[in-house]
């Protein structure tokens, strides 16, 4: 308040004797000594200026001015003054932050909501927060009106809750501590609904800041060098000196009575010297919040741990318990008294550390820690460590503007705000959430996130996998009522848990693994992708999920010696990171593979390790090495990748100055590393990106010659090997545990999943990725052990449909497996119909373009080879714009899996004997028999004379005996597809190879060059003539097995394989191997979705398997961009 002050000149001695003979001066008083103005002083003897007038009355200068207050804010604000005279009172001085000087703020980043008042109460501790962001906001958001008020928490739950006994509503309540079971009630952690006050009321609870809560004396008094002299306060201590127990209450309740050395016996003293002889014998003030206060509470049952029994604040003592809802009453007292002692939140004694000291007090560690930024946000200052909050009053119109204001609290100008007034700052993911909460911008949607059943799904394993599982598991049961707990352990612990393995723990439902499962802990199922436990409880199995990918990151300590050094060299090779690990010799290192050129400056010494043999400008400190533990997957992972002979028992190396500093917790080698200027560790790439500001990471050079650091980027694009890799959740097959962890998978596999993977420093699976997972795992899983038959319908049938499909002999097999398994009586999905016909390749292509020519227009044309350029025109290699039929129709092509062209022969007849002696056939042999060219055509187009040894120089004849002396002198019949099938052009294509130039099949041979599209033609022509040869599709070998024989066939390798599964699916069997495809015309990828969804799961590779083929899931990448073509259209 601005008050007017009488001046009082005085003459003479005040108290001076009555009978002095002097005349006393005259007072001269200071006012308005115009009897027309407003404020008219009668006892004025002296004008001062301030006079004021309603209007002009001739004696302001003779102008229309009306002198007062202009200033709104003021309290004696006059709304019709027009000039300012200087005599606006205040309840306390306007001030205004300078905002743009304080480190992160971005004015220009801030997001307004609508205009309007906003009203917050509470927390005296949250005020500062609570108070600067306001005025930030308000003043860049025009039309936004803030008043921020303290009361304490009680008040701010209060009145967010419209308890008239606490005050007027509000739109945030501030609070210190969480909400009393007497205040409000909640099912979710977060949302409460009020006991008091308005019981229609609830309120979101937010996370805005973190508090040490702080012991503070004034500063260099005697409390302050009693406690800096015995180093700080325990618990103990601090529960002696405000507690109102006597000595034997406190040690029947598990006070430690050692911490108070020097006693005198006395329940009715409390003094410093108790303590330490070295301290005063002073009583001891206390001081501190009053009972409304959270920051009351939160010390209450923090230090005075019977209080649940009655214990509470000595009133006792001198002064009694000095406390107040103002933390500036506090402060006044504590300066006031030197043997007194206090506490509030951390931001108070920041903003008054000139005159105040905080007590170090003894955590969890039994170290003496001193409240800073650090130790608070990093949970060292424990246990008066806090979070503070503001609780939203949910209601739609209040929302409207409250949740702009946090988005902007929490943002990154509004967390520099909080780091300015001594608060620690939440971490991002916590921010995240807390926008969650509140459904405010950047926050997840909780409402598009499908929930399971309610329950409790237990997680554990992976320290590297723990970022993602924990921030998964922290949105999944905000938005659901499902509580997961996530532990570490390792991968090992992974691994066992899950397996119900009770020499690494408990059992879970889901077990973290940074690597794949070793041989020793389960057996792998064909699919690759279901482990058998091995140990534990061998009756279990679990699914292996990849959910990101990871970049082990090695780092070292930012600016230190070794990051110095490295970034002067550029970054690592792999060698020189196996020297700097391994405990093999440089002899044994060699022997091994390593380049002896990466240490240019060695020192020839096995016992040294030194940075200076790196390069001659690095210090000729000792290489400190720190990493993962035995029980890690980052551990056996980094092994495996730099520790190259490590199956014959290379290993790190535990005779380095600290051996080799290991834990399954990352934090320990983080503080490590912060701690040794010269030491190198590894884990996890969200571990770094979490400390990089404390971290360098270490480009490596990869195996394209580059150096590259570790990024989302070069992770994802594999450009940094060979350290990057996928991370794993394995799931329990279990129904009961399925039915609770495949929905919180289904989250992760989401848009907002992704999103968290990447908030964490992961990165995600790609969208095939994450189809994948979800039609190839998750639904398989679903299918087998969780659903009833509605839902299976649901999922894979769809509305009822009949679908049409013509084309490929060689697909047929397939289309007709998936049609009888999907459609008609006792299948699937009874209600839909599907029609397969054949017709060849060409029928296919020209069907599904409704080319009348062809035949009939059909939804899906089957083909076994690509589109000919006659056929279609394409820009992207997969969509078709049909240039015969319809033009107008557009066609997406889907590989359904792939084909050995199997080239076969009767089983035990003369050609079987014959090739089968041989070992095989050369791709020139076969070229041989079934071309129509002369033997000096096939040389001069590239054929090698030699693949004939025995020629009886006769072009009219092409015989057994010419291939090998111990062939029969019988003449080759040949036999195979038609030229409509795909299989004909695709045979031709690979051993023709001058067909563009006219060679083609022989048709003067014995029964000429006998071709079908009907490939049983054909089986029954080589059934009949032992010394026939033909070819199709692997599937109808499978089916013809016990009749034929398939032959080997010579690879670019050089070597002879024959068509199997496992050559099919590797590669080696070529160049025979090739994809056949499915057509859809893309006006019916609505119909048939739910169709194709079915033929790309597991139950649809089981039918391409049966038939012979060899299914995409078995290449993942050709899946998951075949897939996506489907999802591309549907989404287009």
């Amino acid at each position: 308040m601005t008050l007017l002050m009488l001046t009082l000149p005085l003459a003479g001695c005040v108290g001076g004797s009555d009978d002095s003979d002097d005349e006393p001066a005259p007072i001269d008083i200071m006012g308005c000594t115009d009897d027309t103005a407003n404020n008219y002083d009668p006892s004025a003897t002296s004008d001062d200026g301030s006079c004021t007038y309603d209007t002009n009355n001739g004696n302001n200068g003779g102008t229309d001015d009306v002198m007062g207050c202009m200033d709104s804010d003021a309290n004696n604000y006059d709304s019709i003054a027009t000039v300012d005279d200087g005599s606006c009172e205040y309840d306390e001085e306007p001030t205004s932050t300078d905002f743009d000087g304080i480190a992160g703020f971005d004015a220009s980043s801030i997001q307004c909501g609508p205009t309007g008042d906003i009203s917050i109460a509470g927390s005296s501790t949250v005020f500062p927060v609570a108070n600067l962001w306001a005025e930030a906001y308000q003043k860049y958001c025009n039309g936004v009106a803030i008043t921020v008020e303290g009361g304490g928490s009680g008040a701010g739950a209060g009145r967010v809750c419209a308890n008239s006994e606490k005050g007027t509503p509000v739109d945030i309540g501030d609070m210190s501590r969480g909400w009393k079971s007497s205040e409000a009630s909640t099912d979710d952690g977060f949302t409460y609904d009020c006991l008091k006050g308005d019981t229609s009321r609830s309120a979101i609870q937010i996370d805005v800041a973190i508090d040490g809560l702080s012991v503070v004396m004034k500063k260099g008094g005697a409390a302050d060098t009693c406690v800096s002299g015995m180093g700080g306060l325990t618990v103990d201590q601090l529960r002696w000196i405000y507690s109102d127990y006597t000595a034997a209450q406190l040690t029947a309740t598990g006070w430690d009575s050692n911490s108070l050395a020097n006693s005198d016996n006395n329940d009715a003293t409390h003094l410093w010297s108790e303590l330490d002889p070295s301290c005063p014998n002073a009583e001891i003030k206390i001081s501190g919040a009053d009972s409304e206060s959270g920051t009351y509470e939160y010390f209450m049952e923090t230090v005075l741990s019977d209080h649940d029994n009655g214990e509470t604040f000595d009133a006792n003592r001198p002064d009694g318990y000095t406390n107040s809802a103002e933390d500036e009453v506090v402060v006044n007292y504590l300066e006031s008294n030197e043997a007194a002692i206090g506490y509030f939140g951390y931001a108070y004694y920041d903003a008054n550390k000139d005159a105040l000291s905080a007590a170090a007090v003894e955590n969890s560690d039994g170290e003496m820690v001193h409240p800073d930024t650090e130790t608070v946000g990093n949970g060292d200052y424990n246990p008066l460590a806090r979070r503070i909050y503001m609780n939203l009053h949910v209601d739609a119109q209040a929302l409207q503007k409250t949740r702009p204001f946090l988005a902007f609290g929490l943002s990154d100008s509004g967390s520099a705000l909080v780091a300015s007034t001594g608060y620690v700052v939440i971490p991002d993911n916590d921010k995240l959430l807390m926008l969650s909460r509140a459904g405010a911008e950047g926050g997840v949607d909780l409402s598009s996130i499908v929930c399971g059943p309610d329950g409790a799904i237990s997680v554990a394993g992976s320290s590297t996998v723990f970022p993602v599982a924990n921030l998964w598991a922290e949105v999944y049961q905000t938005a659901c009522d499902t509580t997961l707990t996530i532990e570490g352990g390792g991968s090992g612990a992974g691994a066992g848990r899950v397996c119900d393995n009770s020499e690494k723990g408990t059992a879970v439902m889901i077990g973290d693994m940074s690597r794949g499962w070793k041989a020793s802990e389960a057996s792998v199922e064909p699919n690759g992708w279901v482990y058998n436990c091995l140990k534990g409880d061998t009756s279990r199995s679990a699914g292996q999920f990849p959910i990101a990918a990871d970049g082990l990151s090695v780092v070292v300590k930012k600016g230190g010696a070794a990051d110095v050094c490295i970034e002067g060299l550029g970054g690592l090779t792999t060698d020189q990171v196996r020297w700097i690990y391994s405990d093999y010799t440089a002899a044994e290192l060699v022997a091994t593979g390593w380049d002896s050129m990466a240490l240019p400056n060695s020192d020839n010494n096995d016992a040294t390790h030194l940075w200076s043999e790196l390069d001659a400008s690095c210090p000729s400190a000792e290489i400190k090495i720190a990493g993962a533990d035995s029980e890690s997957g980052t551990y056996e992972f980094f092994m495996d990748a730099m520790l190259t002979d490590a199956d014959n028992g290379e290993i790190f190396d535990s005779n380095r100055p600290d051996g080799y500093t290991n834990s399954a917790e990352d934090e320990v080698v983080v503080n490590y590393l912060e701690s040794n200027a010269d030491s190198i560790g590894y884990f996890g790439y969200a571990y770094y990106k979490a400390n990089q500001d404390k971290l360098s990471a270490v480009a490596i050079k990869n195996d394209a010659g580059n150096y590259v650091a570790p990024s989302p980027t070069s992770v994802a694009d594999g450009t940094y090997n060979p350290l990057g890799r996928f991370i794993y959740m394995n799931l329990n097959i279990d129904p009961t545990d399925l039915a609770m962890t495949l929905p919180f998978l289904e989250f992760g596999f989401s848009d907002v999943g992704d999103a968290l993977v990447e908030q964490v420093g992961y990165v995600p699976l790609t969208a095939g990725g994450d189809a994948s997972m979800e039609i190839q795992r998750i639904a398989y899983l679903y299918h087998s052990h969780v659903w009833t038959p509605a839902q299976k319908d649901a999922y894979w049938c769809g509305s009822d449909q009949t679908i049409t499909v013509a084309g490929s002999s060689t697909v047929f097999p397939v289309m007709n497996g998936w049609a009888d398994a999907y459609s008609g009586t006792n299948s699937l999905c009874p209600g839909y119909t599907l029609t397969i016909e054949g017709g060849g390749s060409g029928a296919g292509a020209g069907r599904v373009c409704d080319n009348s020519e062809k035949g009939t227009k059909v939804m899906i044309g089957d083909m076994s080879r690509g589109w000919k350029s006659t056929e279609a025109s394409t820009d992207d290699g997969y969509t078709y714009n049909c240039l015969v039929g319809d033009t107008s129709i557009t066609v997406t092509q889907l590989a359904v899996g792939l084909d050995g062209l199997s080239v076969v022969v009767k089983k035990g007849g003369a050609a079987d004997v014959c090739v089968s002696g041989m070992g095989g056939l050369t791709t020139d042999q076969v070229r041989w028999i079934y071309s129509d060219y002369t033997a000096a055509e096939l040389v001069a187009t590239g054929w090698d004379a030699n693949s004939l040894p025995n020629s009886d120089g006769n072009d009219a004849t092409h015989l057994w005996s010419e291939l090998d002396p111990s062939c029969p002198s019988s003449e080759i019949k040949i036999a195979g597809a038609d030229s409509e099938s795909g299989t004909y052009e695709f045979f031709m294509g690979a051993m023709l190879t001058d067909s563009d130039n006219g060679e083609t099949f022989d048709l003067n041979r014995p029964d000429g060059y006998t071709n079908s599209a009907e490939d049983e033609v054909i089986v029954n022509y080589l059934e009949s003539n032992g010394d026939a040869v033909g070819y199709f599709g692997y599937a109808y070998y499978v089916a013809e097995q016990d009749a034929l024989s398939a032959l080997a066939i010579q690879n670019d390798a050089g070597n002879f394989v024959a068509p199997s599964a496992e050559t099919i699916a590797d590669g080696s069997y070529n160049p025979l191997t090739r994809a056949i495809y499915i057509n859809v015309n893309n006006e019916y990828m609505d119909e048939v979705y739910h169709y194709l969804r079915y033929a790309f799961s597991p139950l649809g590779d089981e039918i391409v398997n049966g038939v012979g083929y060899v299914p995409l899931s078995g290449s993942s990448a050709a899946w998951q961009d075949t897939w996506m073509r489907v999802e591309n259209v549907m989404n287009s």
